[in-house]
């Protein structure tokens, strides 16, 4: 702890005092394409990488009623889904698991070190969303560890003007979901605020769910004293999860709390820039793994405090971006972590009876330093991060993007960068009958390469992208062989990566088309130990082909389709009956057709989403059969 306290202490002091001891110079730097701000939520600068973003009226447009399917529109990204509607789904980029993600809420880490299982544990309605930022690769030297192989930030905004909304959805399922939402101002505090509900009675046995948003997101201008944004949310699930994490038990049931609070503040002041941030995240998990025995229940208590401190300092040579942070990362819970001293004399919250016996922490410190410059058609960044963990102790990482710019809309990139990710708390500890974690994991380590070129121009965009991965100790969670009783969580010893993504777009102008957009991506896994049933790390989408399209129909009434051909490598235990041997089946390929049509006037909008036309039989995960055919109806009134 002291080394952890001497290292941050150190540190504060680097940052500070080159940053205190800078003179006012008059030299005044246009950072319009450098600077990435915490007002902008821009995960990274856009100049030597492709950053995606799926703006407003995409989100309007798309045939979805959640945040995970919206994001199975991008080149590069892998949705999991075990259930429907947000209640779980897997994140992968890249061909990487859903632990190597990192997640942001408005520019806030809130990736859970429990599992990343929870990582779309996000309490907003995908109405309230302004925009989401993809960026594919690893992002680990500018946002820290756990940014392995992408980050995905979730924007909503504020605006001055005020407004209230209201929406009703309706579905097959017995789907019903409610939403309020609206901007106001007291004095010169301007907030927006949401509450919404999401339930069905599910497609299956012991799949209906419940989820409960609740979200106010408050900024405070204040001048030559900076700006402040506050965020407060919290969100339950209760949700059947029938074969969720082994097919062998179909009464699987999971309840969770969140809690996030975040205070951010900015302040430019002449070619100065400074940022800091705290933030909490409390997540509470009652996980059954047959709902008929509660002696097997399993509670958690996960609480995460980061604290974050960033200066910027622009001249004549670019940008110097130097910063710090500390992650608290705690977990209470009566399966993960090592005993503790005095069992039986914490209270579960949310329970009744129920006491935790074990725990774990872990405090991460982490520092950075990145230098941009662009100098006529060049762009350079490049920086290194360091962590510290007691556990762990030191991880670096770093890298390199270089961009040259044919013309102001068209440039070629080049990038390499390093990342590492430490084991989750459910690879180190989880256990039950057919999963076994492993205190002795080492941290993940990667070596990432990409070229490409990317192009904006009036009517079309234009992006391509090569990119090779090289992973070190990889976690995943296997069996040895088809008689294992159990899922091991191990390092594998290498995992490369070896994909492609070509996305392309064209908007029309006073047309009935209104925009095409077609993209695919190749991915292959050169792993280094063969013969094992992986659960996670081995299974990838291989080939992912997308093509989507936007059309009036007459008036206000538009329609948008999208068409997907998934085929994924790797197998899964089709098995379902507990203590026989491995059934090993392998993934079968499959086509999604989805539309919506929309009716759009100034104070409301009428939606109709069909999902699944084709009717297909697929599984994203396992043996995990998803809905086949499925509408959801609903209404958005601006009051």
């Amino acid at each position: 702890m002291r080394k952890i306290a001497l290292f941050c202490s150190l540190f504060i002091l680097y940052v500070l005092h080159p940053l205190a001891a800078q003179e006012n110079d008059s030299l005044i730097v246009n950072l319009s394409e450098l600077q990435v701000t915490a007002a902008q939520k821009k995960l990274y600068s856009e100049m030597g990488r492709i950053l995606t973003v799926i703006d407003k009226s995409e989100i309007k447009s798309a045939a979805v009623q959640s945040i995970d399917q919206l994001l199975d529109y991008v080149a590069g990204i892998d949705i999991r889904q075990r259930g429907t509607n947000s209640t779980q789904a897997d994140i992968s980029v890249r061909g990487g698991t859903f632990d190597q993600v990192l997640v942001l809420l408005n520019g806030v880490n809130i990736t859970d070190p429990q599992t990343g299982h929870f990582n779309l544990d996000i309490p907003v309605n995908i109405s309230d969303i302004s925009r989401i930022e993809i960026l594919e690769g690893s992002a680990a030297r500018v946002l820290g560890p756990n940014a392995f192989s992408g980050a995905i930030n979730i924007v909503t905004e504020v605006s001055d003007k005020q407004s209230l909304k209201a929406e009703l959805t309706g579905g097959s399922f017995m789907t019903l979901g409610q939403g309020l939402s609206g901007n106001f101002s007291l004095n010169s505090i301007h907030s927006f605020a949401s509450a919404s509900h999401f339930g069905s009675d599910g497609y299956m046995a012991n799949t209906n769910f419940n989820i409960l948003n609740g979200f106010v997101q408050s900024v405070l201008n204040a001048g030559e004293y900076g700006k402040f944004e506050l965020q407060l949310s919290a969100q339950t699930k209760d949700m059947g999860e029938n074969g969720f994490y082994s097919l062998k038990f179909p009464n699987q049931r999971e309840a969770t709390k969140t809690f996030f609070s975040a205070l951010d503040w900015n302040m430019t002041n002449g070619n100065i820039s400074y940022n800091a941030q705290v933030s909490w995240r409390s997540h509470n998990d009652r996980y059954e793994l047959d709902h008929d025995k509660p002696t097997g229940f399993k509670y958690h208590l996960t609480d995460v405090i980061t604290g974050k401190l960033n200066g910027s300092y622009a001249s004549k040579i670019g940008k110097t971006t130097l910063g710090i942070s500390i992650r608290n990362e705690h977990i209470f819970s009566t399966a993960l972590g090592t005993q503790m001293t005095s069992p039986d004399s914490l209270a579960a919250p949310f329970e009744n009876n129920i006491f935790f016996k074990n725990s774990y922490n872990r405090l991460v410190c982490s520092a950075m330093i990145d230098h941009s410059l662009k100098l006529n058609n060049w762009y350079l960044s490049g920086g290194i991060a360091t962590s510290y963990s007691q556990d762990f102790k030191f991880t670096t990482y770093g890298g390199l993007d270089l961009a040259y710019f044919i013309s102001d809309d068209t440039k070629l990139f080049a990038s390499a960068n390093t990342a590492t990710r430490l084991p989750t708390f459910t690879d180190l500890f989880f256990v039950n009958t057919v999963q076994q974690g492993n205190p002795t994991l080492n941290p993940e380590t990667s070596e990432t390469y990409e070229i490409g070129i990317k192009s904006n121009k009036t009517n079309w965009n234009f992006n391509v992208d090569v990119y090779y991965r090289m992973g070190q100790n990889v976690i995943d969670w296997v069996k040895l062989t088809s008689t294992s009783p159990k899922y091991e969580a191990m390092n594998l010893s290498k995992v490369n990566a070896l994909g492609g993504d070509i996305t392309c777009e064209y908007i029309f102008h006073q047309s009935i088309l209104k925009k095409i957009s077609a993209s695919y991506s190749y991915l292959s896994l050169d792993k280094k130990i063969e013969g094992v049933d992986s659960k996670y790390a081995l299974d990838y989408l291989k080939h992912k082909i997308s093509l989507s399209v936007n059309h009036s129909i007459f008036s206000k009434l538009s329609a948008s389709w999208k068409i997907g051909y998934y085929d994924r490598a790797g197998s899964y235990d089709a098995n379902t009956v507990l203590g026989s041997p491995s059934i090993i089946k392998s993934y079968s390929p499959y086509a999604l057709l989805d539309t919506r049509f929309l009716w759009a006037d100034k104070s409301f909008d009428v939606f109709l989403d069909v999902n699944n036309i084709l009717n297909s039989n697929y599984a994203d995960y396992g043996g995990l059969t998803q809905p086949g055919i499925n509408f959801n109806v609903g209404v958005r009134k601006r009051l």
